[in-house]
Order: structure tokens, then C-alpha cells, then sequence
């Protein structure tokens, strides 16, 4: 008698969570992104080859959303990067997170959507559509080019949850402390901006404001993204105002889709303003289970950092003195093979050039000739 009381509270309670379950609509996705790397570094010092087994932007996380009547939602979204290869967790700014890649509640409606927290920024919604094939190791574009190694590899993605993380070059990022503001779709058409208090500990603190127009409809994918960075150290160590402007448009042919970028970007420091210039044109095949892929891109100035192949190491350029000595060309060749909608098994051949490379590590460095990367990558990708 009491076993079948408990058989049937238990039963009870399981439905009732069940119901809840579906009520709040909770959805747990991720993918496992694993890949073996074979790069050959060739620079003034000498060259090597380095083969490795290489995470590739692993990730797990919930979403979901909640009806609270007249058309409107709650909804959140939770996500944590992992290590793969070794079971780490996610680290963002450089700080252990178990949720380093999406944090953030809010409403949608006729209205649009509303977040609060931690996510991408619209510069990125901008910048993720030349992202060919998921691309996120040494053939993303921004690899190797501008004498920084990128974000994927070397740092040039940035998120940014604090004070400290204001030091970065970089645009391409995720804000921390952040309200987000999304239109609703617009026949195609739709704006998102995002403003984060970064730094809440001064009164002097760096802020950032992003702000993306998007067109996204039928064979044509188009958008305009600015960022901008106020009371950031990213090159001089003292505070000053950053901004970067990206055009993205892409035509969808059915036998073909072909794509390119601008972007240029300006540091306004105390002494003057650096100023990079970017673009990149791509095209990707669909032929059956394979999708084949090529891009390249180019960049006239480096960032504030230049990079020796050799032994993977950057040098900070502080002053910015060194800017002229920057710039670089890369060229990626992408193949995907579909086993199942869920699994896909992705090679690439990459070569990437840096115009300048340091022979050491100090802040002044030693410039000599150019530094090349050639690189083959065979991974296997499962989403769930």
C-alpha cells in the first residue's frame, strides 16, 4: 500500500514537471567540434610544423521561452564553451565562466525583443554571415591577417564583462552588462542595437554601443553594422574612443552564393588616428552532401600587435608605432561532406601571409620579412 502512494506521488510529480517542462518550452542543444591540424610556420627566425587535435568553438546551452498572453514572451538563453579536446571549460575575458559564450533573459513581442545580460553584439550578426562553413580555426578570414593571428588562435575576438577587458583591438565581440533592442522582422528588413556598461566599478568607465541594419530576404543577405568603443586603452594604455564600420552583402545564386565585406576601423588616440582598411570575397557551392567553399581576404595595416609564426607569440605594439608595418593576405579553400543533418566532416587548406613578423617579443621588437602559414585541418562536427 505504501509503495503504490509512493508509485503514484512520484508519478504525480513527474507529470507535473513535465507540464512545466513544456510550458517554459526549455530546448538543450550544443556540438561537439573536434579537428586534426597540421600547420607549417615559416618565418625570419626558420619554420616548424605543428600538428595538434584542435578544439573548434565546442558548446553547450538551453534556450527557451515562457507565454505570458497578448503575444508576448519570456525568453532566455544560456551557453558555455568547452574545451573538446581536453574537457575544460569556457574561460571569457579570463575569467573561468560556465557560461562564456550566452547569457541573458527577455521579452519578445510585437514590439521586438528586449535582452539584458551577456551575448554577441550586432557587429557580429554582421560580421558571422562571412563566417563560410562555420569557419572559427586558421581558415576564418580574420586569421594571420593585419600581423595578428586572430581571433579563433590568437585573441582578436574579444569578450568583453569588465574594466580589463576594454584593452582589446577588437570589434568582433560579446558584451557583458548589456541591454539589447531588436526590431521586429520588416518584410526582410530589421535593426538591433546594444549598449554595455562594461566598466561599473569608476566613474570614468568604458563603454560600448553597437548598432546593426539588416536585410535578409529571398537570394540577397545585406547589412551595415558601426561599433563603437569609448574610454578604451586597446593601443596607447591610455583612455580613448575606438570605432569600426562593416558592410556586408551576399547574393544567393542556387548553383552558387557569393559574398564579400568592407570594413575599416579607427583608434583616436592622444597623438593621432590609426586607421585600418579590410575586405574579403567568397563563394560557397552546394554539389549534393558537399558544400565547397573559397575566400579570400586582405588587410592594408595591423592592429596593435604583430605576430611571429614561429613560435606562436605576440608582441604588444603599444604606441602604435609599429601600425604601418602591419597587413597581411589569407586564402582559404573549405569542403564540407554531410554524413546526416546532424554530422559533418570538414577539411580545409588555408595559406595566410603576414607582411611583417617579429624575431622577438619585446614591446619594440625586431621586424624582418614576411611570415607564412599554410595549414590542413580534418575534423569531425555532430550537433545535438
Amino acid at each position: 500500500m505504501k509503495f503504490s502512494k509512493v508509485a503514484i506521488a512520484t508519478a504525480a510529480v513527474l507529470a507535473a514537471s513535465a507540464v512545466h517542462a513544456q510550458t517554459a518550452n526549455v530546448t538543450l542543444y550544443g556540438g561537439l567540434r573536434l579537428a586534426l591540424e597540421s600547420a607549417t610556420y615559416k618565418g625570419p627566425a626558420g619554420s616548424a610544423r605543428i600538428t595538434s587535435l584542435e578544439n573548434v568553438s565546442s558548446r553547450w546551452g538551453m534556450r527557451g521561452s515562457e507565454s505570458l498572453g497578448g503575444g508576448m514572451s519570456a525568453i532566455f538563453q544560456l551557453e558555455s564553451g568547452f574545451a573538446a579536446d581536453t574537457g575544460a571549460n569556457g574561460v571569457s575575458g579570463g575569467v573561468q565562466q560556465i557560461f562564456s559564450r550566452e547569457a541573458w533573459v527577455g521579452l519578445s513581442g510585437g514590439f521586438g525583443t528586449v535582452r539584458l545580460g551577456y551575448g554577441l553584439t550586432p557587429y557580429d550578426d554582421v560580421l558571422g554571415w562571412a563566417h563560410h562553413q562555420g569557419a572559427n580555426s586558421w581558415e576564418n578570414r580574420n586569421n594571420g591577417v593585419s600581423g595578428g593571428a586572430g581571433f579563433a588562435k590568437r585573441d582578436l575576438f574579444t569578450n568583453y564583462v569588465n574594466t580589463s577587458g576594454c584593452a582589446s583591438t577588437a570589434f568582433d565581440a560579446r558584451y557583458g552588462n548589456s541591454l539589447s533592442y531588436a526590431t521586429p522582422d520588416m518584410g526582410g528588413f530589421s535593426v538591433r542595437t546594444q549598449y554595455a556598461l562594461l566598466g561599473e566599478a569608476t566613474s570614468n568607465s568604458c563603454t560600448g554601443w553597437d548598432t546593426a541594419f539588416k536585410y535578409n530576404k529571398g537570394p540577397i543577405t545585406a547589412g551595415v553594422a558601426y561599433a563603437m568603443h569609448r574610454n578604451f586603452t586597446s593601443i596607447s594604455g591610455a583612455r580613448h574612443n575606438d570605432d569600426a564600420l562593416r558592410a556586408y552583402v551576399g547574393y544567393n545564386f542556387g548553383i552558387a552564393k557569393i559574398d564579400g565585406t568592407y570594413e575599416t576601423a579607427r583608434y583616436k588616440l592622444a597623438t593621432g588616428t590609426l586607421k585600418y582598411k579590410y575586405w574579403e570575397l567568397g563563394a560557397l557551392v552546394p554539389a549534393g552532401a558537399w558544400t565547397l567553399g573559397v575566400q579570400y581576404s586582405q588587410r592594408d595595416k595591423g592592429l596593435a600587435a604583430l605576430y611571429n609564426p614561429l613560435n606562436q607569440t605576440l608582441a604588444g605594439i603599444v604606441t602604435g608605432a609599429r601600425w604601418d608595418n602591419g597587413g597581411g593576405k589569407h586564402l582559404s579553400l573549405t569542403a564540407d561532406y554531410a554524413l546526416s543533418k546532424r554530422t559533418t566532416l570538414r577539411g580545409y587548406y588555408t595559406q595566410l601571409q603576414n607582411e611583417a613578423t617579429l624575431t622577438n617579443t619585446t614591446a619594440t621588437g625586431v621586424f624582418a620579412g614576411k611570415a607564412k602559414i599554410n595549414a590542413l585541418s580534418l575534423g569531425l562536427w555532430h550537433s545535438f
